[in-house]
């Protein structure tokens, strides 16, 4: 556990010839039941040392990285799930389901700006004027950045460097906006479809702009969720028209500082990979549906997080958590980019039992080399 293995993995592309391999871990969902087991402490019982709680946490865990906004400190809504509620409602008033002691806002259809409401019709969603709905300056954003990023340093002390990050860097506006369906039907207009993507991309940039200019930043993190387990949900071509040419521009703010980028996608996003590395991308954060032996052979200068599975983690054979992370440093072994991870994170459905075994499994492999 190092946030300085972490600054210093981001700075050098890599780690040292001998050096530990790093952890990201997102770890917020785990359970209450788990972070007492880890730190001997209840977060429910303590609220006021929630985040010394969490630090604790993730030393036990050992982690180097984290992506998730920083450690929960005193701005986080913890809940008490064991009353057996499966549905909350939280501080803005929108229903929530169980992260750990935490919440995620009850997405309806892919949706995450519920705020905003849901387009009638293609041309309703097409018509959206995305300055409008997202008015800030880049003046305004990096205000609430720097504030942003010294609140995370803080909550994550000297335990992890934590990776700031954007969540709709392009095509995950219009899901985020539209939901899937309606992104389905608007994703046909490919014409002016295209025209209000590359609006919203002019929003990214602003974003990625004011972030570059945040004293202190060592890497970052910019998310689309592309694909699904089956592959991507328009075929690749379409991406490489329409989202693909956009990522050059909002990445450019970042690139000028040398900031590395690292790029995340959930699904089987496998066919886009080249195609992000080409529009500058430093890194990426896959999930297991992406083949990291193959990813690894084919960017070995990369930094590839990645990629065990959380089901397996969670419910899956015994047998296969120590099969799947061997293989997954097997696959990585000569990639010096390489960061371990666990997809979708370290949730509450992770018994207790099966995630000191792969605790145990991944610090004999952190250490072996």
């Amino acid at each position: 556990m190092s946030k300085q293995l972490g600054i210093d993995f981001l700075r050098n592309r890599g780690r040292a010839p001998d050096g530990k391999v790093p952890v990201m871990e997102h770890f917020n969902g785990l359970s209450r039941e788990t972070v007492k087991h880890l730190t001997g402490r209840d977060p429910l019982a303590e609220p006021e040392a929630l985040n010394d709680i969490y630090q604790q946490l993730g030393r036990a865990l050992d982690v180097d990285l984290n992506w998730g906004g920083g450690f929960p400190d005193d701005q986080w809504e913890p809940h008490d799930w064991d009353d057996g509620e499966t549905v909350k409602t939280n501080r803005q008033g929108h229903p929530v389901v169980q992260w750990g002691i935490f919440h995620v806002v009850a997405q309806e259809d892919g949706r995450h700006f519920l705020d905003i409401p849901l387009p009638e019709t293609v041309d309703d969603a097409l018509a959206l004027d995305p300055f409008a709905l997202f008015p800030r300056s880049t003046e305004d954003y990096y205000g609430e950045f720097s504030r942003q990023y010294q609140r995370m340093l803080t909550s994550a002390g000297d335990v992890a460097y934590p990776i700031p990050h954007h969540y709709t860097t392009c095509f995950h506006w219009a899901l985020a906006i539209f939901g899937f369906e309606l992104l389905c039907e608007v994703g046909m207009e490919e014409d002016d479809f295209h025209d209000l993507i590359s609006r919203f991309a002019d929003i990214s940039t602003r974003i990625t702009t004011a972030w570059s200019q945040v004293e202190g930043l060592e890497g970052f993190i910019l998310h689309d969720d592309l694909a699904m387990t089956a592959g991507t949900i328009f075929e690749p071509d379409w991406y490489r028209r329409h989202i693909i040419p956009q990522y050059p521009k909002i990445f450019a703010p970042l690139k000028a500082r040398n900031i590395p980028i690292i790029f995340t996608s959930d699904g089987n996003c496998s066919v886009l990979v080249d195609d992000i590395f080409a529009a500058g991308a430093d890194g990426f954060n896959i999930e297991y549906l992406v083949d990291m032996g193959d990813i690894c052979r084919q960017h070995p200068d990369k930094i590839i997080i990645g990629n065990i599975n959380n089901a397996n983690i969670a419910a899956g054979p015994k047998a296969a958590i120590e099969t799947e992370v061997t293989q997954c440093f097997e696959d990585a072994r000569d990639c010096p980019g390489f960061v371990i991870n666990v997809g979708g994170g370290l949730t509450h459905q992770i018994p207790i039992p099966r995630l000191e075994q792969y605790l145990a499994v991944r610090k004999k492999r952190c250490y072996a080399n």
